[in-house]
């Protein structure tokens, strides 16, 4: 009767502590990243004491007290307020891509690969007719993939592709040769990386160049993974940049992840030039910044109203949204006249959305479905872990649900934002990806 009473009295405060305890367990005992969220615990009070209130008052409407909150939290996010994107950041993708990486070398590194004329396309032609053609044969090759993980695929004049591995390291070679030809990377120049993955770029510049490249990641995983081959590397926030910290550089690239530090909501416009001034500050006179980044297609839905979007498109928006703490830029400029602006002058501009297109469709069935299963299928275990995780990560869930590969083609919005779909009798992809040089 005394221990009732006891947690009648202090209930919230056990519900308080047992909340932040568990949370703590699973940050540091199940995560490489070890980083305490301040909004994964805002969401897990959320639901502790929902629960709570709703079992000792028996109104349970109170249930529904976490999906109001994370409303709040998502339009205050809308509004300029990042709700600590660099811990969810973090946590989200490094142990995520950890764990997949480590089941499959053939997904470790994933960029925007190059395969023009690999598979006998042109990768360049953003048309209609082109659009159509390749969402055909990626869309058949996908299914194969999946239904069939030991399935032979060929490119669209029947030749037989080669094997995930060997594919998968030609065409980000490509990609590596194009960015470098580009940059016309001379001996003696100081490179920096921003966003490495497991650092292949590096190992490409250093292989062809003789010039070890310096790289700056969120990830302490990576960090220490490029340490190791004998490259210099920065555990750092983009946002947190000086030349004080991080010295000068002849050249930074930045491939893949410009658009996740970006994304900010409605104040977008101070933002790219705050973050492009960064860039500048640690950039040598005449020094050239290579992007390459995602943005939103204007000619998909050219409206702002709501009313215009399907309730299938937004379900896929708020997935990309919540995974990437806000907005991709608007339109092919939406990043670079706002660099153009604090003196980064656009030197090459080029649509690459088809290779971002093609390699993602390769991510979700021929590279990671081999050996008679898919490795980002769903399984109740998996599901089980991806909940557990969230407890640490406020949008593991997310990351782990936009990543099923399943029949339906287009229901992992990291696909679906680059699959041409017809609008108005017109292909189109809702997002593209930009290849961008500017010089200093």
């Amino acid at each position: 009767m005394k221990l009732k009473l006891l947690f009648k009295k202090f209930g919230v405060l056990y519900v308080f502590i047992f909340t932040i305890c568990v949370q703590a367990i699973v940050t540091y005992a199940y995560t490489k990243t070890k980083k305490f969220s301040l909004r994964a615990l805002v969401r897990n009070l959320s639901v502790s004491f929902s629960l709570y209130f709703a079992y000792t008052t028996k109104n349970y409407f109170l249930l529904f007290i976490p999906l109001v909150l994370e409303g709040v939290l998502e339009t205050l996010k809308y509004k300029g307020y990042h709700m600590e994107p660099y811990i969810a950041t973090e946590y989200q993708y490094s142990d995520f891509w950890n764990n997949i990486t480590k089941k499959n070398q053939v997904l470790s590194n994933f960029s925007e690969a190059n395969f023009d004329e690999i598979i006998g396309f042109d990768t360049k032609d953003i048309s209609s007719e082109n659009n159509k053609k390749i969402y055909d044969w990626c869309k058949k090759t996908y299914l194969e993939s999946i239904n069939n993980p030991n399935a032979v695929i060929y490119d669209v004049n029947n030749e037989k592709l080669p094997e995930a591995s060997v594919l998968k390291k030609t065409t980000d070679d490509r990609k590596f040769e194009l960015i470098c030809k580009k940059l016309d990377i001379k001996p003696g120049m100081k490179i920096l990386e921003i966003g490495f993955g497991d650092g292949d770029f590096m190992d490409y510049i250093y292989e062809h160049y003789e010039l070890r490249p310096t790289g700056l990641s969120i990830s302490n995983e990576q960090v220490k993974r490029v340490k190791k081959k004998g490259f210099e590397a920065f555990h750092m926030n983009s946002w947190d940049i000086t030349p004080e910290k991080i010295g000068t550089y002849d050249i930074i690239i930045q491939c893949g992840n410009l658009e996740y530090i970006l994304t900010s909501g409605k104040d977008h416009a101070e933002h790219y030039k705050k973050y492009s001034n960064i860039i500048k500050s640690v950039l040598n006179p005449t020094g050239k910044y290579f992007i390459t980044a995602c943005h939103y297609n204007t000619n998909f839905i050219d409206s702002s109203s709501i009313f215009n979007y399907s309730s299938e498109y937004l379900l896929r928006m708020y997935f990309l949204w919540a995974g990437n703490d806000g907005w991709y830029p608007f339109g092919t400029d939406g990043f670079s006249k706002y660099a153009n602006e604090v003196g980064l002058k656009t030197l090459f501009h080029q649509d690459r959305t088809h290779d971002y297109y093609i390699t993602m469709n390769m991510f979700f069935s021929y590279f990671q479905c081999q050996n008679g299963s898919c490795l980002l299928s769903f399984s109740f275990a998996s599901l089980l872990d991806a909940m557990i995780k969230t407890i640490a990560g406020p949008y593991y869930i997310h990351t782990y649900l936009c990543y099923l590969a399943t029949n339906d083609y287009i229901w992992t919005p990291f696909l679906w934002e680059f699959v041409p779909q017809n609008i108005n009798g017109k292909w189109i992809p809702p997002f593209t990806l930009q290849y961008i040089m500017f010089q200093n």
